[in-house]
């Protein structure tokens, strides 16, 4: 169950690093703790004090940093981030799968004097990933993931946002783990936007100063839906950038392979399906699980555990539309994405007459 844990330790104490050995001992006596392993727990607390370390184990690793205004926590922490199912192209699992290998195998780039920084900036259209990226990354790397908490971070009071910013980053290397900067163009914005204040130029000096003080020895993750906004320092200061792009057919068809095996889809057939995929173009990741979700709770609902080709493309056009709709809408957008008119008749109790005069209409329109 801990075997991580003892591995990183084991690790550390082989490379002489005393302070990691520590940190990881210390997270190791956390998780027992909160699966209700106090004796081992104490015992590993006990020696860490005797051996000096001058803190309390099962308070914390180390004091959460806090809003001097707010006085509310700065960051969130995952202690064991779980690596979802991570559907996405090959090009990027191919690039973060890089990313990961060479922090594994960073000392030996030391060694050969390969300067590289442990930096990732993610972006793309929102509900594409870049969150999931983070916890997959932290959880390959067997490593907390601290999350910055952009509500607490930014603060009203003057120089205090700057001063959060190097809090966060104090805290990560005061222990083992993958600091994320999720909605990065908040505190990374161009500094020569003109509607923004002095006290802008302040922040993004900051957080410059310290990706670079940071990033050499912690793993940096930084993500943002907005990436026209960075300043262009910014993408100077990460070693490895990465688009995540919506998905395609491919992984549209593994985000439908994702429903539960309670949902029966056999009755689709596989040129139905293509015309599935292809109504689902321009959706993000997040989007079709929310479809999913919702075609999963419908059939427990409904007691009618078999889906078919039109039932998912009409959950699409609900997702779409957000409930504001006509059935004439929701027929020609099935016609549309290729469900049959006797199909499109049954879903929405219109006539054949009036069913054949909509599929004019589509027909005029491609």
């Amino acid at each position: 169950m801990y075997y991580a844990e003892i591995g990183k330790i084991i690790e550390a104490g082989l490379e002489r690093d005393k302070e990691k050995v520590r940190s990881f001992a210390m997270l190791l006596a956390k998780k027992m703790d909160e699966d209700g392993e106090k004796r081992g727990s104490t015992r590993i607390a006990n020696i860490l004090e005797r051996k000096g370390t001058g803190q309390a184990v099962m308070d914390s690793l180390v004091p959460i940093p806090v809003d001097q205004e707010s006085r509310m926590n700065i960051v969130d922490i995952d202690y064991d981030p779980q690596a979802e199912n991570l559907v996405l192209s090959e090009p990027v699992k191919q690039k973060l799968q890089d990313f990961m290998d060479t922090i594994q195998h960073k000392k030996i780039m030391d060694d050969m004097g390969l300067d590289f920084a442990q930096s990732l900036l993610l972006y793309g259209y929102p509900g594409c990933g870049k969150t999931t990226v983070a916890s997959y990354i932290a959880s390959q790397m067997q490593l907390p993931l601290v999350t910055a908490r952009l509500d607490t971070l930014i603060s009203s009071l003057l120089g205090a946002t700057a001063k959060n910013i190097h809090k966060i980053f104090e805290y990560a290397k005061r222990q083992p783990c993958v600091l994320f900067l999720d909605e990065f163009d908040a505190i990374a914005k161009a500094r020569d936007d003109q509607h923004e204040l002095g006290e802008l130029k302040r922040v993004v000096n900051s957080l410059l100063q310290n990706i670079d003080d940071y990033s050499s020895e912690g793993i940096l993750i930084a993500a943002t839906n907005h990436q026209e906004l960075l300043d262009n320092a910014i993408w100077r200061r990460f070693q490895t950038v990465i688009e995540i792009p919506r998905p395609g057919i491919l992984e549209i068809k593994q985000m439908m392979q994702l429903l539960p095996e309670f949902v029966n889809t056999s009755q689709i057939k596989e040129n139905q399906w293509k015309k599935v995929f292809e109504c689902m173009q321009g959706l993000s990741y997040s989007d079709i699980k929310k479809i999913n979700n919702n075609l999963s709770k419908k059939a427990v609902l409904s007691k009618n555990v078999e889906l078919e080709m039109e039932t998912i493309i009409a959950e699409v056009f609900l997702f779409k539309t957000h409930g504001d709709y006509s059935k004439e809408d929701m027929a020609l957008f099935m016609l549309k994405c290729g469900v049959p008119k006797k199909r499109v008749m049954a879903h929405t109790g219109f006539s054949r007459r009036k069913t054949d005069q909509f599929a004019e209409r589509v027909k005029a329109n491609e």
